[in-house]
């Protein structure tokens, strides 16, 4: 902890990470575990989001808000999908079968007739944390929504408009590619 420590600038911010480690510590170990079933990993999870929680203490307001937990939680679960994609090597050979349905004859269509995964693939790195995190699991990791739903502690019908607005800020995104 002494390094994510010397990572805060002021007093005020470490004294806010020391109470969010402590608070927060075993529920994020515990919702890390749920998804990568291996205690170690989940430590590593554990400590890769306090790591990004460093770069982002100022979307922190109060310690123990609903708001707050839902932030930290969001953060864990993202970094435990990232260790469970480098664990088991997840590769996407081709991401046009990946997104399988996500196209609709707009632009995003077009996109993917002539553009390359990679660059689908870092459009969604780029997206918010909430809308990434159901793309990757529901496209990438090939899970169904009802899956995405119970890995990400989140309604099916909450997972289902979040694939939504992810798909047009998608859409958002690879149009202005197209166009620049």
């Amino acid at each position: 902890m002494l390094l994510f420590l010397s990572m805060l600038e002021t007093p005020e911010e470490q004294s806010k990470f020391t109470k969010l480690y402590e608070t927060y510590r075993y529920l994020l170990w515990y919702v890390a575990k749920d998804i990568l079933k291996d205690k170690d990993l989940a430590e590593d999870a554990v400590q890769e989001a306090y790591l990004t929680l460093t770069r982002h203490m100022d979307q922190v307001e109060e310690v123990d808000s609903p708001r707050t937990k839902r932030f930290l939680v969001t953060i864990a679960k993202s970094r435990a999908i990232d260790i469970l994609r480098r664990e088991h090597r997840i590769e996407v050979t081709e991401f046009e079968d990946a997104l399988g349905d996500i196209s609709g004859g707009d632009a995003l269509d077009d996109y993917l007739a002539v553009e390359r995964y990679e660059q689908i693939v870092e459009a969604i790195r780029n997206l918010e944390e909430n809308y990434r995190v159901v793309l990757e699991c529901r496209y990438l990791h090939e899970m169904s929504e009802k899956e995405t739903a119970e890995t990400l502690g989140l309604a099916e019908k909450t997972v289902n408009v979040r694939i939504w607005r992810a798909r047009k800020k998608l859409q958002q995104v690879l149009s202005e590619y197209r166009e620049a």
